[in-house]
């Protein structure tokens, strides 16, 4: 999908935010089989019946705009108390694993080799109910060509990224451990069992437009990202702090600088014999302003 310069030239990133049709979903970039993400622009939905006894049902969405970050607000319905129907979460950074940044070890720079065209990086970060209490991780994959797969392939975890990005095998690398609890105490239960996310999820470099959350974030090196979760709509009227916040650093990026507009994707996974039902509200894009060339 292509758009003119001319046209490009028009969509200013607040024009962007302010129209929510101008979001379609490219079904070469879907990994949905069972199509249980529905929804395009700035919303989606899923309510989907996983059948299978024993399989996990995994699936993302995508948007044809190359982002390098989002504020997204993630609300999953009527999760049970004892176990949990499923995950939500949003994968950032999304590209073919031979486009990935290189990254640094050492002082030695190590350059992506990977050269299969079905191979893809991303970050994740998911949510889930269990036990009565909200979970999240946060990981980098590398090498992902089946999504369906347990743990989208990846059977070892990498100590290094330099381990992760030269490989050809599906490797994860674990940025907050699964399935973390004590900092996500302030996120409420509604009686109904639905939890309510507030993801912020953005890059630090010079010059960054992103405004008081860079200014805040002035001392960490340039190319890192953050991530916060909040517990209320940090865009609201009243100020609220996040109730996790999480620096991923340089070496773990592959950014030394502003980082590469890469895609966005909404994410599930569905335990079996669950129905999941939630959604997702993209409220905030960074530096929107390039299309997926499909």
């Amino acid at each position: 999908m292509k758009l003119s310069k001319k046209v490009l030239a028009a969509l200013s990133t607040a024009a962007l935010l302010a129209t929510a049709g101008v979001f379609v979903s490219c079904a070469e970039d879907d990994d949905d089989p069972e199509n249980a993400i529905t929804g395009s622009g700035s919303n989606y939905e899923i309510n989907y019946a996983n059948s299978s006894k024993t399989d996990i049902y995994r699936a993302y969405k995508t948007t044809t705009f190359k982002h390098e970050g989002e504020l997204v607000k993630i609300t999953l319905n009527n999760q049970e108390t004892t176990t949990h129907n499923g995950a939500m979460g949003f994968i950032w950074d999304l590209c073919k694993s031979k486009d990935a940044a290189p990254v640094t070890s050492g002082t030695e720079t190590i350059t992506p080799v990977a050269t299969d065209e079905n191979l893809k990086n991303f970050f994740v970060v998911g949510f889930r109910n269990n036990s009565t209490a909200p979970q999240m991780y946060i990981s980098k994959f590398f090498n992902v060509s089946d999504l369906q797969a347990d743990n989208f392939g990846a059977k070892t975890t990498v100590t290094t990224h330099q381990a992760g990005i030269t490989a050809t095998e599906p490797k994860e690398l674990e940025v907050v451990k699964a399935w973390n609890v004590a900092d996500l105490s302030d996120i409420d239960i509604a009686s109904d069992k639905t939890l309510t996310f507030w993801v912020d999820i953005y890059p630090v470099f010079e010059n960054s437009k992103h405004g008081v959350n860079y200014a805040a974030h002035a001392n960490l090196a340039a190319g890192s990202y953050v991530v916060e979760v909040y517990a209320a709509d940090p865009t609201g009227d009243t100020p609220v702090d996040p109730v996790f916040v999480k620096t991923i650093a340089t070496n773990i990026t592959g950014y030394t600088a502003e980082p590469t507009q890469h895609t966005l994707a909404v994410y599930a996974n569905v335990q079996p014999e669950k129905t999941l039902s939630g959604s997702w509200n993209l409220a905030k894009d960074y530096a929107a302003d390039e299309v997926v060339e499909e």
